[in-house]
C-alpha cells in the first residue's frame, strides 16, 4: 500500500471533510437536548454555535471542495497547476464522483443556513424567534437535510456506490448514526467547563441530567450504528478471515478495536463517572471524554486510509 503526495492530500482532505460531517448533527443534537431540559436556553445555543457549527460548516465546504481539486490534480499529474484543469475538472463532475460531492456541498450549504438561521433567532425576541422561518423547527428541519445530503453522498462515492440499494440505505443510516453519537461528544465536552454555569453545584446538577438524557437517547442510535455497521462488514468483506489476511481487512479491525474503545468509555461514563458526578465534578467526565474525542479522531484518519489507499478488492 504505497501513497503519492496527492494521495496523501487527498486523504487529508477527506479526514478534514469527516472531522466538519461529525460536528455538525453533534451539535444541533446536543443543543436539543439541553432545550428539552432546560427550556430555551440562548447562552448554550450561542455557546455550542459559535465554538462548533459554524467553523465546521466552513470547514465542510473548503475542505470537500480541495478534495475535488485534489482529485483533478491527481489524475492530471502537472503539479499544483493541473487541479485547475477545467476538462478534468468536467468529467470528474459528470462523474458519480461529482454526484457525491454535491450531494456533499448541499449538505454544508444547509448547516450553514441553519446555523445562520439560529444565530439571528437568538438575537432577536423570543416571541418574534417562535414565529416563522426564525422558528425551532426550521432549524431542525434545515439541519436534518444537511445529515441526510451529507449521508447520501457517502452513497454514490466509492466501492459502496457498486452494493445493492439496502446496501446503501445502511450506509446512509450507519453514517447518520455515527455523525448524531461521536459528533456529540466535542458539544458535550464544551459543556462540562466550569463556566457554564455560575455556582460548582448546579453546572453538575445540569450536566448529570443532561449526560443521563444523552446516554437514553444514544442507545437507540448505538443500535442502528450496530446493526448498519455489522451488514455493511458481511457486504464488504468475503470471509472473517479477510480481516486480517488483506490490508483493508486489517484497517477495518483497527477501526473496530477504536470503536471498542470509544464504546468502553462510553460504559465507563454511564455507570461510574455520570452517577459519581456530584461528589466528583466534572474533570474526570471531561477528559474521559476527551479520550473519546481523541479515539474518534483516529477512527476518521483510519477511515480516510482505507477508503483512499486501499478497498475490499485489496
Amino acid at each position: 500500500m504505497s501513497a503519492s503526495l496527492w494521495d496523501i492530500a487527498v486523504l487529508l482532505a477527506k479526514w478534514l471533510s469527516y472531522l466538519a460531517m461529525l460536528a455538525i448533527p453533534g451539535a444541533v443534537f446536543v443543543a436539543w437536548l439541553c432545550r428539552q431540559l432546560s427550556g430555551d436556553r440562548p447562552d448554550v445555543d450561542r455557546r455550542v454555535l459559535s465554538h462548533l457549527l459554524l467553523p465546521a460548516t466552513v470547514l465542510g465546504i473548503l475542505a470537500t471542495s480541495a478534495f475535488f481539486l485534489f482529485q483533478v490534480g491527481a489524475i492530471n499529474q502537472r503539479g499544483a497547476g493541473g487541479m485547475f484543469d477545467p476538462v478534468i475538472a468536467q468529467i470528474l463532475a459528470q462523474s458519480s464522483l461529482g454526484d457525491g460531492l454535491r450531494w456533499r456541498l448541499a449538505g454544508f450549504f444547509l448547516a450553514l443556513l441553519a446555523a445562520g438561521q439560529w444565530y439571528i433567532a437568538k438575537s432577536v425576541s423570543t416571541a418574534t424567534a417562535r414565529s416563522g422561518i426564525l422558528s425551532a423547527s426550521v432549524t431542525v428541519a434545515l439541519a436534518a437535510g444537511a445529515v441526510l445530503c451529507i449521508s447520501l453522498s457517502f452513497a454514490v462515492l466509492g466501492h459502496v456506490s457498486q452494493l445493492t440499494l439496502v446496501s446503501r440505505l445502511m450506509l446512509v443510516l450507519h453514517i447518520t448514526a455515527i455523525c448524531l453519537w461521536t459528533g456529540s461528544f466535542v458539544p458535550l465536552y464544551l459543556l462540562s467547563r466550569p463556566e457554564v454555569s455560575g455556582r460548582p453545584e448546579a453546572d453538575r446538577q445540569s450536566l448529570q441530567r443532561l449526560m443521563v438524557l444523552f446516554g437514553q437517547s444514544a442507545w437507540v442510535v448505538l443500535c442502528a450504528l450496530f446493526l448498519s455497521g455489522l451488514w455493511l462488514t458481511w457486504q464488504l468483506i468475503d470471509s472473517p478471515g479477510a480481516l486480517v489476511t488483506t490490508a483493508y481487512g486489517q484497517l477495518l479491525t483497527l477501526k473496530l478495536l477504536l470503536v471498542a474503545g470509544v464504546l468502553g468509555l462510553s460504559a465507563k461514563h454511564k455507570f461510574m463517572l455520570v452517577p459519581q458526578l456530584m461528589l466528583t465534578g466534572a474533570l474526570r467526565l471531561r477528559r474521559s471524554i476527551a479520550g473519546q474525542i481523541g479515539l474518534t479522531i483516529l477512527i476518521l484518519l483510519v477511515t480516510a486510509v482505507f477508503t483512499t489507499l486501499t478497498g475490499p478488492a485489496s
